[in-house]
């Protein structure tokens, strides 16, 4: 969970360095790291994602020993140690947005290195094509007004229902209706919790979305709880879609490289990272 809420501090603009993990750490802090990583392995277990775990990190390990570089893009010195911590974390968080090793295959043959793609992701430093890449679902679809009021066992507090207009990667089709988790919302004892990094969808307007089931899934299993049956995922990218087919920047753009002008331009950027689209 703590690597996520990592993620959601990079969706607000917080400025975030590598983890403990992949920074040139005392020994007490790669200890720390490597108990997180097996907390985060174990909810990959309970995802029965702990086998493509294993597998990314036995293909990791067998990668050439390439330049690790932070956020301002300066290579860090890593011990073996460090170094195999760093790819380890990697594996996980492939593992979490329902990666393999055989997709690691598939994009080294278009010389694209999904380890460094995800690293790049998870330190706020992705371009929109590379986002869209990591997400599992990227939709064009009408935001409704947000659900919210009732229990629910995944943890958060309220959900704003979309209906897709059109998929551009992922399993859903026009029609359907993807659930988008947020952590703001009426608690069970009535008062108003709102988080400030959560961006708010206008009823009835279109939008652009990059989205991950897999990290809700992710989320919800290191939290302990139990993902909605509904389709429900987390936001990487949100663009309002315009009446010509323009996206405006914002409510939730991309934090590095240009934001696409339009959906073809969103679907050029798509077409360059991922292997999977319609």
């Amino acid at each position: 969970m703590q690597r996520t809420l990592v993620f959601l501090a990079l969706l607000s603009g917080a400025a975030v360095s590598l983890p403990a993990a992949v920074s040139a750490a005392p020994a007490n802090e790669l200890a720390q790291a490597q108990s997180h990583q097996q907390k985060r392995i174990q909810a990959l277990s309970r995802r029965d994602r702990q086998g493509a775990y294993e597998a990314l990190v036995a293909t990791g390990d067998a990668r050439p020993p390439a330049p690790l570089r932070d956020a301002t893009g300066h290579v860090i010195g890593l011990s073996v140690e460090q170094r195999q911590a760093a790819t380890r974390e990697a594996a996980i968080d492939l593992a979490a947005l329902g990666f393999t090793a055989a997709d690691v295959s598939a994009y080294r043959k278009r010389d694209v290195d999904l380890f460094e793609l995800v690293r790049k992701f998870f330190s706020g430093t992705a371009s929109p094509g590379e986002q869209m890449a990591m997400a599992d679902t990227v939709v064009i679809a009408t935001a409704g007004p947000a659900v919210q009021g009732r229990t629910r066992l995944d943890g958060f507090l309220s959900a704003i229902p979309l209906t897709v207009v059109d998929s551009l990667k992922g399993s859903r089709a026009p029609g359907d209706t993807v659930y988008l988790a947020r952590k703001s919302g009426l608690m069970p004892d009535g008062l108003l919790m709102e988080v400030s990094s959560e961006v708010a969808l206008v009823p009835g307007k279109r939008y652009l979305l990059a989205l991950s089931k897999n990290l809700y899934e992710q989320w919800t299993a290191e939290a302990r709880m139990q993902p909605e049956a509904a389709f429900s995922a987390l936001p990487f990218l949100i663009y309002e879609v315009s009446d010509g087919g323009a996206l405006l920047a914002g409510p939730q753009p991309a934090r590095s490289g240009a934001n696409p002008k339009d959906i073809k331009t969103a679907e050029r950027q798509l077409r360059t990272f991922s292997l999977h689209q319609h």
